[in-house]
């Protein structure tokens, strides 16, 4: 049984080993738990209303495809024509990129000293990404003006007609009542001219007042065509006024929707510009330490024990050969 005694035998040995064995584990820990920083950018990807949802104008996971294979690269090669060294280069070529919602993210875990480089890797990066979709929203703000201006026109002219229907409609509502009143005026003569051929009359006056009869008829016929034809094209002018209003209230529609598309309009940006992340502090490391001075504790123990057994059976082997 190895007692405290015997350990302090062995006391130098056993610091020298407890020492040895806690330095090395302690370089181990401290390399393994290296500090490193975190820097991270976030970009929305731009987005505009299709079938009444807010949609990115590029699936943000191929997005996040893209620049992991296309944009990083393509910003370490302007980087190391800016002089970039090979080494930092290395470093950042593998950032980590994901999509979450409209919005990629993109992360370089790199030395405390290259934040800087990071962040310029990230900027580049995010401002070609910019670059690339500004042309297609630029296609698609253009055609939504497009679209509001000919439904303007359209609406304009739709609102013309509407006008011209109504000042028509009402020429010929004022025609109708004229003719009306005419037409009124002529039966009332007919009647009263009826009444005078019924009393004796000479033969001479009797004829013309027949022709007279006659002819009222002849008018109030013409006029009953007329008035006909009138509530004919009133009633034609009254339904294309209600079609061209209908078109109109559609054409109000469209600018309408056209306009909560455009002011629903969204450039892509960076939400997140290049950022150094706070690192989280370990509570991992003291408690690694403390297994580390247990470990070179037991180890220098160990070393102890194989000294002092080594000892007793040299001891013991030196007994037996003694005569």
């Amino acid at each position: 049984m190895i007692t405290v005694q015997v350990v302090w035998s062995y006391r130098r040995t056993f610091l020298l080993v407890t020492c040895f064995t806690f330095a090395v584990l302690s370089v181990g820990i401290l390399t393994l738990l290296k500090r490193t920083s975190t820097v991270r950018s976030s970009i929305e990807i731009g987005s505009a209303v299709v079938g009444g949802k807010q949609e990115a104008f590029e699936p943000p996971e191929y997005i996040a495809k893209r620049i992991s294979s296309v944009l990083g690269p393509a910003a370490l090669l302007i980087m190391a024509k800016e002089g970039t060294s090979p080494s930092i280069l290395n470093a950042l070529q593998n950032p980590r990129v994901e999509s979450i919602g409209r919005s990629v993210v993109v992360t370089n875990t790199v030395d405390p000293g290259l934040e800087s480089e990071a962040k310029q890797f990230q900027e580049i990066t995010a401002n070609r990404l910019i670059e690339e979709l500004a042309q297609r929203a630029h296609a698609l703000r253009e055609a939504i003006n497009v679209r509001i201006s000919l439904a303007k026109e359209a609406s304009d002219d739709l609102q013309r007609q509407i006008k011209i229907h109504e000042v028509e409609i009402s020429r010929i509502s004022a025609l109708i009542d004229d003719s009306q009143t005419q037409l009124e005026k002529q039966r009332a003569d007919l009647a009263s001219l009826y009444q005078r051929i019924g009393t004796a009359l000479q033969p001479a006056e009797s004829s013309t007042i027949e022709a007279q009869i006659r002819e009222l008829r002849e008018q109030i016929s013409s006029q009953s065509n007329l008035i006909g034809r009138l509530f004919l094209d009133r009633s034609d002018l009254t339904h294309s006024l209600t079609a061209t209003r209908y078109l109109f209230a559609t054409q109000g529609t469209t600018i309408a929707d056209a306009q909560f598309e455009q002011n629903s309009f969204n450039e892509t940006r960076i939400s997140l510009p290049p950022s150094l992340m706070p690192a989280p502090t370990s509570s991992i490391r003291p408690s690694l330490f403390l297994v580390a001075l247990a470990m070179a504790i037991l180890v220098g123990f160990g070393i102890v024990v194989l000294l002092h057994n080594a000892r007793q059976k040299y001891s013991t082997e030196m007994v037996d050969k003694d005569p």
